[in-house]
């Protein structure tokens, strides 16, 4: 996703309020649909999801810099709003076969049991390879991102 002007004002704004931020960021969006955006985003905002799942031959296909230690992130949602200024703070391969519930803490509240979590994520993945005609594999390296909202900060 490319930065907008929308995404560099609310930088500009997070930036005047004294937030603790690097010196650029990248865009992201948590979710590929308007449905799940709108029920990850409040997550995020509330504190309750403090990380994400993403697939490494996913990640290495999209155009910027991505998820890395210490990137700060704007999170916006399907229509290119800017909500949230998020931080890597670990980033770590797993393969798919092993990930455990200790994986699963910085998941939101409904995901963080195994089998839901792969529920969702199994058929999420196997749409989003298709175009590049791959398939899910208990092999394939999950990226497991820990990230703590940098803005605007919870109560």
């Amino acid at each position: 996703m490319e930065k907008s002007a929308k995404t560099d004002t609310f930088w500009a704004r997070a930036k005047e309020s004294g937030a603790s931020l690097g010196d650029d960021y990248w865009v992201r969006r948590i979710g590929a649909t308007k449905e799940t955006v709108d029920i990850i985003l409040p997550l995020v905002l509330g504190g309750h999801k403090r990380g994400s799942f993403g697939l490494k031959p996913l990640l290495d296909r999209q155009p910027g810099p991505g998820p890395m230690v210490g990137a700060d992130a704007v999170v916006i949602d399907m229509d290119g709003e800017p909500h949230a200024i998020v931080r890597t703070t670990q980033f770590t391969p797993v393969p798919y076969k092993d990930i455990v519930e200790e994986h699963l803490v910085v998941e939101g509240p409904g995901a963080r049991k195994l089998e839901r979590w792969q529920e969702i994520h199994w058929p999420y993945w196997t749409k989003l390879l298709e175009p590049y005609d791959f398939e899910p594999s208990p092999d394939m390296i999950v990226m497991v991102e820990h990230f703590d909202l940098v803005f605007p900060q919870t109560v």
